[in-house]
């Protein structure tokens, strides 16, 4: 192979590699809704994955949370096993421990840590136009590209936080 052949081989590899990323990110919507007693506000993709916000009644408490659905777990994810979710914001990061209901993934703020945590990532994706998730368990990732998280989500865990 020529030397001229090996720099435009080399040169489309670095082309492909640098696009693959770009590839990888999802464009989602955020869409906000309301259903007997639980506000929330999710975002969507068109492969059917879904990460959201929700503040719910019970009991005259309002409880805020997080629920993750994704087609990839129905084979992935085990009922009533606890997950590790990294979220990535901006270049900061967090980790949230969810628990599988069904083919579900829920995260619920019942003590003070848990109410703070999610009231900083509720912040930091309200100012944000991109997320990066991935639960290394079950070796899966995401990334999603989005906007308009700050109307979504204006007011909605004014009861919960």
């Amino acid at each position: 192979m020529t030397a001229v052949a090996r720099f435009s081989f080399l040169c489309l590899a670095i082309c492909l590699g640098a696009a693959l990323p770009a590839v990888a990110q999802e464009a989602a919507e955020w869409e906000r809704s309301k259903a007997k007693n639980i506000d929330y506000a999710n975002l969507v993709t068109s492969k059917g994955d879904l990460f959201g916000f929700f503040c719910r009644k019970v009991k005259n408490i309002h409880v805020g949370g997080i629920v993750v659905k994704m087609p990839y777990f129905r084979t992935m994810i085990r009922d009533e096993q606890t997950y590790s979710l990294n979220i990535v914001i901006d270049g900061g990061r967090d980790a949230v421990t969810l628990k599988a209901k069904d083919v579900d993934l829920w995260f619920e703020a019942d003590d003070l840590n848990e109410q703070l945590l999610l009231g900083r990532l509720f912040d930091a994706i309200k100012a944000s136009r991109r997320l990066e998730f991935a639960i290394s368990s079950i070796r899966w990732r995401a990334s999603y590209e989005f906007d308009g998280a700050d109307q979504a989500l204006d007011g909605l865990m004014d009861q919960c936080l």
